[in-house]
């Protein structure tokens, strides 16, 4: 059972980084990801958006728009 070893080892492991990185969780990881990375706050300190990520979700609701607008008619 030599998977069932190495899977209660990285078991292991991800619970002691869990443990010793409480504030690293998923929510913040994708916040890291989305923010500017070169300003990710403003003067505010308000979070910012990457503009390369916005821009893509406008183009994808758009592309979506049309899709719906062009299936319906």
């Amino acid at each position: 059972m030599n998977g069932d070893t190495q899977l209660g080892e990285m078991h292991d492991r991800l619970m002691d980084f869990h443990r010793q990185n409480p504030r690293e969780g998923l929510v913040d990881a994708l916040l890291t990801w989305m923010a500017d990375p070169l300003k990710p706050r403003d003067e505010h300190g308000r979070f910012r958006v990457n503009p390369i990520l916005l821009l893509l979700a406008i183009v994808l609701a758009l592309v979506f728009g049309a899709f719906l607008f062009f299936s319906v008619v």
